[in-house]
């Protein structure tokens, strides 16, 4: 390799190795130190302190570096070593946080020391290497500003090879620790490229590079550097919250707009450095880049709703073309400001490495600042656009800063440009149009947006459906996904985590925590046990918290009921440092491939739930299936929690968010009056009611599979650990219950619809044997005909209700068991609209008559349900379904001659209407 591309390729390298570490660690850190704002932010730091005092170390030792590419490549080694060493060692200090868990200030500044102790060797020997190599290439005649933007350039394009690579490769392959091992081999590539290039390279006689800076004094310029610095890393913060909105977010996604804005600043340095090669008063132009950064932050927000479209995009190469719309231009004027700067600094001769240095650690300690002040200042206050506009601003002071001798004309074009531009700022834009795309993807439903907030870890809104005027449901939207909702529906799922323990425990549950607050339908259906006395919540967001306000009326709110104590805090942190033992663990966890989430799915997760359970206790856990979008191999989620939990099973919450349960030495059987006894528990009885478990039996029907079914699912899948997180990525060609394939491959349908088939989950629970050791004999017996009532009630999932569609389940449920809340699901209605129903007077178009007809009907009032649709016919009710349900409800009530003079007129607008009437002419003749 020619000299001239050896240091190139060895800091190309170099970048590569930085980030694939700096992955690392933070997979590390986020297990011991938490995955919450405060702590990636005190870790992100730690590590930007490292490559400060590194910087310091060479501006203060610079002129004495005698043999700087010796010194790189010990820098190098030193990095590869104690890289894999800190990799090894960062799951061991958890325990020091223990002592000081939950005390605010006390706790960030413990993990700050931490991770600063921990990376302070293989940090500070990252921080020093682009100074030291900068001071080789100028000791050959290259020009100061030159070789730093060259170098500069190839380093952060190796970065950006280190994230995809990582990502997209390695972490998957090798897992975390090996990715480590990859990292310290091309930092040990890099010593030998570095090694190898150091014969080649001979002094010049004159060094280019020893002429002063264009600009006099450098104070200034080394301010502008840091302001730069800040302002470049807080926009970060703010555009990958802004991208949130519109992409889902995971950690390829995440990598991808990492990687773009890493590939601009890279490819404004290498510009920057051909550029001044072949014009040197290039640098005169500073002020103008720094004006062109301002004028783009302001250019790239306004274009991007006129460039891009669409909502929770998943496709990685609108992900990239997002992520180039709104970081690219900013990015690449900063790494070009980098450069410049450099030209215009004063040195002394020989004083490359400690002029780099200075350089550097001025940058670098803006950088720290900026992340911490977007997160928890400006976006808090002055939101995204607040955020955007000010930092745009911001750009014409680093403008003012490097303006002292640039040409006068230049400076006035510049600033002028950037004023004009800020006073035609589109205020207001947020609200009216970035919001509003956002929330699209959740109004089809006639959901509006009530609340919004954004604070220092995601943008939130509260989306509500009404109806008569009156909150049906709300629904939290987070960085525009839709995390969890207030539906009855949906609820299901969320307070079985809290019913299913309270059956199959053995005696009362005392102490509970729920992990994630969400909406806190879990934490409320926790609450609504009468004998729990202690309620753990943590919860990671305090944002997410606030906006419960939003969602139930003052006072109402499950965080009110005094026996819960929340604890704003990662969960999987709090399960290590608390000691407390519990009944019952259980979460309403953010989807497992968010970043970061991954945390709180693996098996040394799962351990520490079972470690932290009473004798006998309980952890209920969401799985979510048959979610393409992003596609996750939730197999090895089950493979994991069956690995730690012997008596592991597998239950029908929904047929979208099944439920895995397991225990602490759970043992049985119960009695039929431990069953019996919460539906006949004031209170507590129609809460069950009103999420369609209205029976004993309909909880054994939910069963889907004991230990040895889910063993035999996951034989070919291995578990998600803590060291190979993308273990949920899918794999082409092994099945999975959530694999992006499903509806197209056909293996994976079968797998899916086999979990879910009734027959086959009817024999499996009678089958056996952890059933047999905790259910009585006769339930099991009276279980069993409720399996056809589940499969009626995965098809509501499935379809929605549409009675006129689904009429033959209607018609089996209604005239083979007593249940009303299935039925009224069918018809298209729940307790929630039906109380509002009750509470209304006035005309609304027959729409009340209507609700008690089905009100009516579902609860075997053929009678009054005709007569409730007769009057909402004629208060001028109009849908479509009412006549076929009225002929029904005619039919029930033995008036068939009524019912087929209906049927006779009946003129069916579509399928469904004609399905509904040809099922009833079946019956009674036309």
């Amino acid at each position: 390799m020619f000299p001239s591309l050896a240091l190139p390729a060895a800091f190309f390298l170099s970048g590569a190795a930085g980030l694939i570490f700096q992955v690392t660690w933070l997979y590390r850190c986020g297990l011991v130190l938490g995955s919450s704002v405060a702590a990636v932010t005190v870790v992100l730091s730690g590590f930007m302190a490292g490559l400060a005092l590194g910087s310091a170390a060479v501006a203060t030792r610079g002129p004495r570096l005698t043999h700087p590419l010796r010194v790189y490549a010990a820098l190098e080694v030193l990095v590869a070593v104690s890289g894999v060493i800190v990799t090894y060692l960062l799951p061991h200090t958890g325990a020091l946080l223990a002592p000081v868990a939950g005390s605010g200030a006390a706790l960030n500044t413990l993990r700050f020391l931490i991770a600063f102790t921990v990376l302070l060797v293989p940090a500070t020997a990252m921080g020093a290497t682009l100074p030291v190599l900068v001071s080789a290439l100028c000791a050959q005649g290259t020009r100061f500003a030159v070789a730093l933007g060259r170098l500069y350039g190839w380093n952060t394009f190796g970065a950006v090879t280190g994230v995809m690579v990582s990502e997209v490769v390695l972490i998957g392959a090798v897992g975390v620790t090996g990715s480590a091992w990859v990292a310290a081999l091309l930092n040990l590539g890099a010593a030998a490229l570095a090694l190898r290039a150091g014969p080649a390279l001979t002094p010049a006689a004159t060094s280019a590079a020893t002429e002063p800076g264009r600009l006099g004094p450098g104070a200034s310029l080394y301010l502008a550097t840091a302001l730069s610095g800040a302002l470049l890393l807080a926009l970060e913060v703010v555009w990958f919250r802004f991208l949130s909105m519109y992409v889902l977010v995971t950690t390829l996604a995440t990598s991808l707009m990492l990687a773009v804005v890493l590939g601009g600043i890279g490819l404004g340095g290498l510009l920057a450095s051909a550029w001044l090669r072949r014009r040197p008063d290039v640098g005169d132009l500073l002020p103008a880049v720094a004006c062109a950064a301002g004028l783009a932050t302001f250019g790239s927000y306004v274009l991007f709703g006129r460039l891009t479209s669409g909502t929770q995009v998943g496709e990685w190469t609108t992900v990239l073309w997002f992520a180039v719309v709104l970081t690219l231009p900013v990015s690449c004027l900063s790494g070009a400001l980098f450069t410049l700067v450099a030209e215009a600094l004063p040195r002394k001769a020989n004083d490359a490495a400690a002029t780099a240095g200075r350089l550097t650690l001025a940058n670098t300690a803006g950088a720290i600042c900026g992340p911490p002040v977007a997160a928890w200042v400006l976006l808090p206050r002055v939101g995204m656009e607040g955020a955007i506009f000010g930092i745009g601003v911001a750009y014409g002071l680093v403008a003012l800063l490097t303006a002292r001798r640039s040409p006068g004309r230049v400076r006035m074009v510049a600033a002028g440009a950037l004023v004009l531009a800020a006073a035609a700022f589109p205020f207001g834009t947020l609200n009216r149009g970035y919001f509003a795309r956002a929330a699209a993807a959740y109004a089809d439903d006639g959901s509006r947006v009530v609340a919004a907030r954004e604070g220092v870890s995601e943008t939130l809104f509260v989306m509500q459906q009404q109806w008569l005027g009156q909150p049906v449901y709300s629904r939290l939207i987070t960085n525009g996904f839709s995390m969890s909702g207030t539906a009855l529906q949906g609820q299901r799922y969320m307070r079985a985590f809290a019913y299913y323990p309270m059956l199959l425990h053995d005696g009362p549950l005392r102490k509970a925590l729920v992990i994630c607050y969400g909406v806190g339908v879990t934490v409320g259906a926790v609450t609504h046990i009468p004998a729990v006395e202690q309620i753990d919540v943590a919860e990671i967001s305090t944002d997410v918290v606030a906006m419960s306000d939003a969602v139930y009326p003052a006072g109402s709110r499950p965080l009110d009921d005094p026996r819960v104590r929340l604890h704003l805090e990662d969960g999987r942190f709090f399960l290590q440092t608390t000691r407390e033992r519990f009944d019952l663990i259980t979460g309403e966890p953010p989807p497992p491939r968010t970043p970061g989430t991954v945390n709180i799915y693996t098996r040394e997760y799962f351990q520490l739930m079972h470690d932290r359970l009473n004798d006998g206790g309980l952890v209920t856990y969401w799985l979510p299936v048959a979610r393409p979008h992003p596609g996750t191999d939730v197999n090895t989620i089950v493979r994991a929690f069956c690995e730690v939990f012997g008596d592991c099973s597998l239950w029908n919450a929904t047929p979208f968010d099944l439920m895995l349960v397991g225990s602490r030495g759970l043992s049985g059987p119960r009695t039929m009056e431990q069953f019996a006894a919460p539906w006949q528990t004031p209170g507590l009885e129609a809460r069950l009611r009103e999420v369609a478990f209205e029976r004993p039996e309909q909880i054994g029907a939910t069963f889907l599979g004991d230990a040895a079914y889910l063993r035999e699912l996951t034989r070919e899948t291995s578990p998600l650990t803590d060291d190979f997180p993308h273990r949920l990525d899918p794999v082409r060609g092994r099945p999975s219950l959530s694999d992006p394939a499903y509806g197209t491959d056909e293996s994976v349908t079968r797998m899916y619809q086999s979990m879910l088939d009734v027959r086959r989950a009817r024999n499996a629970f009678a089958a056996s044997p952890f059933i047999r050791a905790l259910w009585p004999a006769p339930l099991i017996a009276r279980s069993l005909p409720f399996f056809e009532m589940q499969a009626a009630l995965n098809r509501v999932y499935w379809e929605g209700g549409l009675p006129l569609r689904q009429i033959d389940e209607l018609h089996t449920v209604l005239g083979t068991t007593t249940l009303r809340t299935l039925p009224l699901w069918i018809l298209g209605s729940d307790e929630v609209k039906q109380r509002i129903a009750e509470g209304t007077e006035g005309d609304n178009g027959g729409a009340t008559e209507y609700a008690r007809a089905l009100r009516a009907l579902s609860g075997r009032d053929w009678a009054g349900a005709v007569q409730w649709f007769d009057r909402a016919a004629r208060a001028g009710m109009n849908v479509q379904t009412l006549r076929p349900l009225l002929a029904y409800a005619l039919v029930r009530d033995g008036q068939e001659d009524e019912a087929r003079r209906l049927a006779a007129a009946a003129r069916p607008a579509d399928d469904d209407e004609q399905h509904a009437w040809a099922w009833l002419r079946s019956r009674i003749g036309s």
